[in-house]
């Protein structure tokens, strides 16, 4: 690991510690105290949140680390964290002595975890390392126990595999079976086989919106929300957290997505809770799905 590559590690690692501290400090505070300009302080909040820590402000402009507690005592680290930033450390502990020393510290914190909480992490590093070599030699793979949520079924998939998302929750792949893109969601796959054949030569990921879909061109969406439909977008799709806007007269999302489908199925799941600002393109759309009737008790 490089000499940069580490310092940016141990001032993400700064950060965290100082956001799950008090007393809470402003953005010039923080940035102060990390020896940070403006532009790589919210660089490193936007690094927290692709790895899964939720950040917020207080009244007083705050910021603080919406961690769970355990106990009621203090915040500590999930499981599902400890392992994900094990295998990070692995990736660099060869050329590093203060990852190998950190790795033996989380060794022994993961020794600690039950039996039961640890499996199921355990069966999803095994996954994502599985998915990790397929993409490396460019294998094709059987995903086996698929759970479709739109189609309530359990099968097994033939996918030649394309990219991880950036959150490490999604393989994006061509379904050899449906000859299409998809997503798979990797707490969804029982196992994975790999089979004979490798990626098409030129195959490459569509652009894929943050609800997991594809289309010819990306569109552009501004929603008013509610603040129950913005902490069920963010828990449902973290990714979207960097397209919410916090304003005087409300929670807004503005972003792009390639289909209306994904973005209108959240839409129809919470009545009264979302506002279509624009465009008028999804309003038809939703329309057409509902009804007229129906549509302007929850699209506004």
């Amino acid at each position: 690991m490089s000499s940069s590559t580490e310092k940016g590690v141990y001032r993400i690692l700064h950060l965290i510690r100082l956001l799950n501290s008090t007393p809470r400090r402003k953005a010039n505070q923080l940035m102060q105290i990390l020896g940070q300009s403006k532009s790589s302080f919210y660089r490193d909040l936007d690094m927290l949140e692709r790895l899964g820590y939720i950040w917020d402000k207080d009244q007083n402009d705050g910021y603080f680390l919406q961690l769970k507690l355990e106990r009621g005592q203090k915040s500590v680290l999930e499981p599902d964290e400890l392992f994900f930033l094990q295998d990070l450390l692995q990736q660099t502990s060869a050329n590093s002595p203060q990852a190998q020393a950190i790795l033996h510290k989380f060794d022994l914190n993961l020794h600690m975890i039950p039996l039961a909480d640890a499996l199921p992490q355990l069966h999803a590093n095994r996954i994502l390392q599985l998915v990790r070599a397929a993409l490396e030699t460019q294998s094709n793979i059987l995903i086996k126990g698929y759970h479709s949520l739109s189609s309530e079924s359990v099968g097994n998939r033939r996918v030649e595999p394309l990219e991880i998302t950036p959150d490490y929750r999604y393989l994006i792949g061509w379904d050899m079976d449906k000859e299409r893109q998809s997503q798979f969601k990797l707490s969804r796959v029982q196992d994975i086989e790999f089979i004979e054949g490798k990626v098409s030569p030129g195959r490459l990921a569509s652009p894929m919106d943050l609800f997991g879909l594809t289309g010819p061109e990306w569109l552009d969406v501004k929603l008013r929300l509610t603040n129950t439909a913005h902490h069920l977008l963010i828990e449902e799709f973290p990714l979207v957290r960097t397209h919410i806007r916090r304003r005087h007269d409300g929670i807004f999302f503005e972003g792009q997505v390639r289909n209306w489908k994904g973005i209108g199925r959240f839409i129809l799941g919470l009545p009264g809770e979302i506002t279509v600002v624009a465009p008028d393109a999804l309003r038809v759309y939703l329309r057409e799905r509902v009804g007229e009737g129906d549509f302007t008790s929850h699209s506004g």
